[in-house]
């Protein structure tokens, strides 16, 4: 037997890389996780079939002395050879599993990371200068101009979603959350009222800008649950207008008429009555305009 033979890989980067099961998505069913123990089962299973395999090899005429029989099991038992591979990459999956579910369990925000999909490379990109410490504002930028109802109708929503693109290791594909149509229709609608919002860019802007400068002296932990942030996370930096503009401009990107085939641009129509340029053209002026200021 080979090392690492019938092992699961996991997902890929810990972030629900394997194909979705059971419940479609959209659908409201329930989606088909694996019970639990079935890692384990699978690597127990996988040493049996290796115990079961080295005792055929060992049997004359289909028996097999216990000496023998005992033999194999302390040699399994000891992990010497190729099997000692085998443990010790299913004990590296478990332990990326594991983390990976415990980091997912405080993602609740299923809308915040749709939002943050489409800009999130520059959070990591030290040039544009947006944290991830800004973005507790940014969410609340965004629940003000979409209203608080409806901004927790789009969450819960997009939970369902979410929940129909569970793996077998319990943790969502976030890859399929993000190209289902349900969520690019969500992400559709919270853009077109973002936009609509900035109509009066300058004033908009302004606004915008104040708020996400605002420094909450706390932490949510839950509905009813605060801590104090440390004195040198309070502020999350000085937010500009530069870093508004290249925040804006990837965060609508999609909303381009250029990225618009027919089929999704007749949809648009059908759902907003007016074409994407009616609706981003404006903006998409006033950030132009905005970044010639600041670069020229």
């Amino acid at each position: 037997m080979r090392a690492g033979e019938g092992c699961d890989d996991g997902p890929d980067n810990g972030q629900g890389g394997n194909q979705a099961v059971g419940g479609q998505p959209g659908t409201g069913s329930a989606p088909l996780v694996a019970a639990p123990g079935s890692r384990c089962r699978r690597t127990s299973g996988l040493v049996v079939r290796a115990f079961i395999g080295l005792l055929d090899e060992a049997a004359v005429d289909g028996r097999v002395e216990m000496a023998d029989v005992r033999r194999v099991g302390a040699a399994l038992m000891s992990a010497e050879g190729p099997l000692a591979a085998v443990y010790a990459q299913a004990e590296a999956n478990c332990e990326k599993i594991f983390a990976a579910v415990a980091t997912e369990r405080h993602r609740g925000d299923r809308l915040g990371r749709l939002l943050v999909s489409t800009f999130s490379p520059l959070l990591d990109d030290p040039a544009a200068g947006l944290e991830r410490k800004h973005l507790g504002q940014f969410f609340a930028a965004v629940r003000m101009i979409v209203g608080e109802q409806t901004y927790d109708e789009l969450k819960a929503r997009c939970f369902s979603i979410a929940e129909a693109h569970r793996t077998p290791d319990g943790l969502v594909d976030w890859k399929g959350f993000y190209r289902n149509p349900e969520s690019r229709v969500v992400l559709e609608r919270v853009l077109v009222t973002v936009a609509r919002s900035f109509r009066r860019f300058d004033p908009r802007k302004d606004w915008f800008l104040i708020l996400m400068n605002q420094s909450p002296t706390s932490t949510s932990l839950g509905s009813s649950a605060f801590v104090p942030k440390k004195r040198d996370d309070k502020s999350p930096g000085a937010f500009t207008e530069g870093h508004m503009c290249r925040l804006f401009k990837a965060l609508f990107a999609d909303m381009r008429p250029d990225s618009f085939d027919k089929l999704r641009r007749d949809a648009f129509i059908e759902r907003w009555g007016v074409t994407p340029e009616d609706i981003f053209g404006p903006l998409f002026v006033e950030l132009l305009r905005l970044d010639q200021r600041l670069t020229g």
